[in-house]
C-alpha cells in the first residue's frame, strides 16, 4: 500500500472516529436531558472538517517551506524513545505513590471530575514534553 493511501485511510478513520464521538456525546447529554438536539451536529461537522482542513493547509505548507527532510532523524526518534521511557515510570510510580500516600491518608472515594483533570494534566505534560524533545 503507497503511503499516500494509507495516509487517505488513517485520515478516514480519526475523522469517523470524532465524528462517533461526538454523535455519542449528543445521544448521551439526550439520554439524560430527555431530548436529543442534533442542532449540535452541525458545530461539531464543521469543527472536525475545517480541523482537517487546517491540518492539510498547515502540512502543504510546510512541505512546501522545508521541502523533503524529515520531521524526524535517528538522532531525535532516540531522544523521544528515551523521554517517553522516562516519562512512562515517573507517571506510573507517581501516580502509584499518590495513591497509597490519599489511601494511607484515609480518603477512599475520588472524584470522577478530579480524575480528568489529574488524566488532563498527565496528557499536558507528555504532550509539552515530547514537543521540546523533538525540538532538541
Amino acid at each position: 500500500m503507497k503511503n499516500r493511501t494509507l495516509f487517505i485511510l488513517v485520515m478516514i478513520f480519526i475523522v469517523g472516529c470524532i465524528l462517533f464521538g461526538g454523535f455519542l456525546g449528543i445521544y448521551i447529554i439526550g439520554d439524560e436531558t430527555g431530548g436529543y438536539n442534533y442542532d449540535l451536529a452541525i458545530p461539531m461537522i464543521v469543527g472536525t472538517l475545517s480541523g482537517i482542513l487546517l491540518y492539510v493547509l498547515f502540512s502543504k505548507w510546510s512541505k512546501r517551506r522545508n521541502g523533503n527532510v524529515p520531521d524526524f532523524d535517528e538522532r531525535s526518534i532516540i531522544l523521544m524513545k528515551r523521554y517517553l521511557m522516562i516519562v512512562l515510570y515517573v507517571l506510573l510510580i507517581g501516580s502509584g505513590a499518590t495513591l497509597l500516600i490519599l489511601y494511607s491518608m484515609g480518603v477512599y472515594l475520588i472524584e470522577t471530575g478530579m480524575l480528568i483533570v489529574c488524566l488532563m494534566t498527565f496528557y499536558i505534560i507528555i504532550g509539552v514534553g515530547a514537543f521540546i524533545t523533538k525540538q532538541l
